[in-house]
């Protein structure tokens, strides 16, 4: 028998000295074994047994959708640091069906020596194209919180089927279906083959943690694969991906018409007479929109005086067209996967707040636009017309009958919208949803709608269940905080396992917080977190104590 050994802890730690000596703990408390039974465990060499894992061959036989197997290709015991413990990191590749056209999905599967039972699949970002190392924080994490691997998870992560962070991979359909689900079910099975060769036994709990793409894949696996995971953190997902490109392709024909573009001045004048319309109808005028869904704005009145542009105290009619497109519904004319027949227009709010929002995504530097111009014409140039010579993006109308039947089946690929999340509840699965009100990456109120349907589709009872949504006020796609609502970060991991292992849902009132990125990890600014459909109202007392804001049902 091996004893566990309990370390003390000293008085006065700061948060370094805690997560060493949390993975200290952890190493001496758990004896891994690959094969005897818990009460008489048989020692490992980590060093070994990661080594024993160079060039293993996984057959397509264990992986649930068609592949042409797997391959580790290396595989490193790293040294433990301040932050990670010591832990075998796994590379590989699964190959594809269609070797000649499409590529393998890349993969990174870390098996810490001092594991915990449970693995964490991590999600990826923007038309993915890299590996996800899976070694970093969890979405919307405080920077204080030790990271899953250094929680004891078995943590893992893939390329979704291609090299580069662009869209041309798209042109073979095999790499289609892998980015829109396929290479989450393949390199899930994978890693667990990996963790049950390393540990010899499958783990107990298995979640998933993914924003933005990452997001829409979390949802995705919850539709999809309903089996494979116990606990799911999707933030800010790019829930309906075809409408998103779609409405960032129709940006991209309006910001790019004359006279269309706004320089950073009238976009900081847009965001004042937003922010003079609705910022004060939370009871708080603090350069957020906390009621966001409820803000109606018209900018009609910016316009310059004839419509052309005099400078930068108002907006030309042309000005006006690209803001009025990004906040008005692309409507398809016909229903998309899931009967959907449009893409809604984004909230108002924010700009500017955090610094370059909008110069990010949606104005960028020139009559180009940002990045869901660019996203978007990438979408229709590789997705629906697979790169046809001579095609123009900007000339693309989803209506066009030429475009129906590949849209209609590109959808159905890529779409996380299905709103039948029946069979994960019934397993006994978990879904946190966390939305940000200033996000002009995607917008905000296709999640909200998604969650809509899912309701409609169960029922309020069934869904509250196994499914909660948080919106958070004013942060950015990344989850930066406005001027007004700094606090952004919470620890969803700890709220997912107490969920799924102890049954204790998230509160309908949670707080984040805003802390300092270097030790001790002070805290700076803290909020109220209000569950869907509530909203955080202000009423009385400091605005950096939660018990100050009323979480409050929409009128």
């Amino acid at each position: 028998m091996i004893a566990n050994k309990t370390l003390k802890e000293p008085r006065h730690m700061t948060a370094e000295t805690r997560t060493r000596l949390a993975l200290a703990t952890l190493a001496a408390a758990i004896t891994v074994t690959a094969c005897g039974s818990d009460d008489d465990p048989v020692v490992v060499n980590p060093a070994e047994a990661c080594t024993k894992l160079v060039g293993a061959t996984i057959p397509a036989a264990s992986i649930g959708l068609p592949t042409g197997g797997a391959r580790v290709t290396t595989a490193t015991l790293v040294a433990a640091t301040a932050t990670l413990p010591e832990y075998c990191k796994v590379n590989g590749a699964i190959t594809p069906v269609d070797t000649a056209n499409a590529f393998d999905i890349n993969f990174q599967v870390n098996l810490p020596s001092s594991w915990n039972g449970k693995a964490m699949h991590f999600g990826g970002g923007g038309y993915n194209g890299s590996v996800v190392a899976a070694t970093g924080a969890a979405p919307s994490a405080p920077p204080d919180v030790p990271v899953p691997l250094a929680r004891g998870y078995a943590t893992f992560g893939s390329d979704s089927g291609h090299t580069g962070g662009n869209a041309q991979f798209a042109t073979s359909d095999e790499a289609l279906v892998n980015f829109g689900y396929a290479q989450m079910k393949k390199t899930r099975d994978v890693a667990m083959e990996l963790v049950k060769r390393r540990f010899d036994k499958a783990p107990t709990r298995t979640y998933w943690v993914g924003s933005s793409q990452g997001g829409r894949e979390g949802l995705t696996v919850a539709q999809r694969f309903p089996a494979d995971y116990d606990g799911i953190l999707a933030r800010v997902p790019v829930v309906s991906f075809t409408g998103l490109q779609f409405q960032g392709n129709r940006f991209a024909q309006a910001i790019g018409q004359t006279g269309g573009w706004l320089n950073l001045n009238k976009v900081n004048l847009l965001q004042a007479a937003a922010l003079a319309a609705c910022d004060a109808s939370d009871g708080l005028a603090d350069g957020t929109i906390a009621n966001f869904t409820a803000c109606k704005y018209d900018p009609t009145p910016l316009r310059c005086p004839g419509g052309a542009d005099t400078g930068d105290t108002c907006l030309s009619d042309a000005q006006l067209t690209t803001v009025n497109t990004l906040h008005t519904p692309m409507n398809y004319g016909y229903s998309v996967a899931n009967g959907l027949t449009a893409y809604p227009g984004w909230a108002w709010g924010g700009e500017n707040n955090p610094a370059g929002n909008w110069t990010s995504w949606v104005t960028g530097t020139g009559p180009a636009g940002g990045n869901i111009a660019n996203f978007g014409n990438q979408y229709v140039q590789y997705f629906v017309a697979k790169n046809a010579a001579g095609f123009n993006p900007l000339t693309f109308n989803p209506g066009d009958a030429q475009w129906r039947t590949r849209i209609t089946q590109i959808s159905a690929d890529v779409d996380g919208t299905n709103p039948d999340l029946s069979a994960f509840r019934a397993r006994g699965g978990k879904l946190i949803i966390q939305e940000h009100g200033g996000d002009y990456a995607r917008s905000p109120f296709a999640t909200i709608e998604y969650y809509n349907s899912v309701i409609a589709k169960l029922g309020q009872p069934a869904a509250d269940a196994f499914l909660r949504m948080y919106l958070t006020p004013g942060a950015d796609h990344g989850g930066v905080g406005g001027t007004g609502w700094p606090a952004t970060s919470i620890d969803w991991v700890a709220a997912l396992e107490a969920w799924v292992e102890q049954g204790q849902a998230p509160a309908d009132k949670l707080t984040v917080v805003k802390k300092d990125t270097t030790t001790p990890f002070a805290t700076t600014a803290t909020r109220p977190l209000c569950r869907f459909p509530t909203w955080p109202k202000y009423t009385a007392g400091d605005v950096n104590n939660p018990a100050s804001f009323t979480c409050t049902a929409p009128t």
